[in-house]
C-alpha cells in the first residue's frame, strides 16, 4: 500500500487517483505530478507487477523531462495492472474501462500517451472510453521501415544522446562499442540506429538472457529473429555467449543502455559498471547515489530524461501536426545540446549530470508556480512548442 505522505515535496504530486472497473478486472492509477507549467502529460504503463510508487517517480521524471527540455508541460504517468500481451476484445475493453475511469483528468487537460506495455492504439482507446477526442492524429502509428514510428523515436532519440556524450567524453561514436538491455520495439531501435551511425553492438538482452559477442552483433540478424522468436531471439542466436541477463551492466563496453526497470544500477553494483557513457531508453535505472558513485569514477552518464526524451517529442510534434521527419529533426535540435551543456555544467561544478539537471528543473517549476513566469493560455503553449522542436 503506497504510503503517498512519504513521497509529497514541494513539486508533489498534486493528485494520486486509483481507478478500478468491477466488470471488466480493470485496476489503475494516475499521478499528476505538477500542472505548475500548464497541463500535465506522461505515458501509460501496462505491467502485472507495478507500483502506485513506481508510477509516481516515472511521473516526477516527466516533470523533469518536460522542464530541461524547456517544454510547458507538467509531468504525470498513468498504470494498469495487467498483463501486456493481454489482446483483443479483453484488452479493448480495460482500455476503454481506464479512459471512463479517468476521463474527469483528460478533460481537466491531463494528456496521456504509450508506455511500456501500451502503444498508440491502446492510447486511442482509452481517449475513446473516456469520450473525448484525441489530440493525437496517428502519427506514430505511421510506418517508418515497415514498423510504427512510435518504435522509432524513442530508440532514435537515445542514440542522438549516447553520440553527444561520446563526443564530450572523447570517444569516436563511429568506433564506440555498446551493451543494450532490452531488445524490444526500443531496444531494436536503438541498435539499428548505432549500427547506422557506426557503433558497434556487441551486447543485446531480454528477459532470457544476454547475447554477448566482443567482436560486434549481426543486428540485422537480430532484428530478423525478434520478429519471429521475440525475446527468446537472444537464445537462439549462434554467433554469441549466452551469460545471465543482469551481466550486461558489467561488460568492457563504450556505452551502456539500461533499457528496463527502474533502479537496477545501485551503490552496491555501481562500481561493476565498465562503460565509459550511459544513455538510457528506461526511466530512472540508477539510483541517486549510485549516479555520485558512477560521476566519481568519471562515468558520463546522461539524465535518463534528456536520453529517453523520443517519445515525448514525437507525441508533441504529433500533436503540432508535424511529420515524422520533424521528429528526427527536432530531436537532434533538443537532445544534442541539452547533452553537451548538462555534462558540460556538471563537470564544471562538480555536481552530477542528473542531481544538477533535477535541480534546474525543479527550480523552473517552483519559480512558474510562485508567479514569476506567468502561465500561458494552451494555444500560446503549443506556440511555444513549435517555436521550442523549431518546427
Amino acid at each position: 500500500m503506497l504510503e503517498w505522505t512519504k513521497i509529497t515535496d514541494e513539486l508533489g504530486p498534486e493528485k494520486i487517483v486509483h481507478v478500478y472497473d468491477p466488470t471488466t478486472g480493470m485496476k489503475g492509477v494516475v499521478v499528476v505530478d505538477t500542472t505548475s507549467l500548464g497541463g500535465a502529460a506522461g505515458g501509460t504503463r501496462m505491467l502485472p507487477d507495478i507500483t502506485s510508487e513506481e508510477i509516481f517517480w516515472l511521473a516526477r521524471a516527466m516533470t523533469h523531462k518536460f522542464a530541461i527540455l524547456d517544454l510547458p508541460i507538467g509531468g504525470a504517468k498513468a498504470g494498469l495492472w495487467a498483463d501486456p500481451s493481454i489482446s483483443g476484445t479483453s484488452r479493448e475493453a480495460i482500455m476503454k474501462a481506464f479512459g471512463n475511469g479517468v476521463k474527469s483528468l483528460i478533460a481537466e487537460g491531463l494528456t496521456l500517451g504509450p508506455d511500456m506495455g501500451t502503444d498508440a492504439k491502446d492510447v486511442a482507446t482509452i481517449y475513446e472510453g473516456a469520450g473525448v477526442p484525441s489530440k493525437y492524429s496517428g502519427l506514430a502509428l505511421q510506418e517508418k521501415d515497415g514498423e510504427p514510428l512510435e518504435d522509432h523515436a524513442t530508440g532514435y532519440g537515445v542514440v542522438v544522446a549516447a553520440r553527444a556524450a561520446c563526443e564530450f567524453a572523447g570517444i569516436d561514436p563511429k568506433a564506440a562499442t555498446v551493451a543494450i538491455e532490452g531488445f524490444g520495439k526500443v531496444g531494436g531501435g536503438v541498435a539499428r540506429y548505432l549500427t547506422e551511425a557506426g557503433a558497434k553492438v556487441v551486447a543485446v538482452s531480454t528477459i532470457y538472457g544476454t547475447a554477448y559477442n566482443k567482436d560486434g552483433l549481426d543486428v540485422n540478424q537480430l532484428l530478423s529473429a525478434r520478429k519471429k522468436a521475440g525475446d527468446k531471439a537472444v537464445q537462439e542466436y549462434k554467433d554469441a555467449q549466452h551469460i545471465d541477463k543482469q551481466d550486461i551492466y558489467f561488460l568492457p563496453v563504450d556505452v551502456l543502455v539500461p533499457g528496463a526497470r527502474p533502479y537496477v544500477i545501485d551503490k552496491k553494483n555501481a562500481s561493476r559498471v565498465k562503460a565509459k557513457v550511459i544513455s538510457s531508453i528506461a526511466n530512472i535505472p540508477i539510483t541517486d547515489e549510485a549516479e555520485q558513485l558512477l560521476f566519481e569514477r568519471g562515468i558520463h552518464s546522461v539524465p535518463d530524461f534528456i536520453s529517453n526524451a523520443g517519445g515525448v517529442v514525437l507525441g508533441i510534434v504529433d500533436i503540432l501536426g508535424g511529420t515524422a521527419d520533424d521528429v528526427f529533426h527536432a530531436l537532434r535540435e533538443l537532445l544534442t545540446p541539452s547533452t553537451h551543456d548538462i555534462l558540460r555544467e556538471a563537470r564544471q561544478t562538480g555536481i552530477n549530470p542528473r542531481a544538477l539537471a533535477v535541480r534546474k528543473t525543479t527550480d523552473k517549476v517552483l519559480k512558474t508556480r510562485a508567479g514569476k513566469e506567468a502561465i500561458p493560455p494552451f494555444e500560446e503553449l503549443l506556440k511555444i512548442a513549435r517555436q521550442r522542436l523549431k518546427l
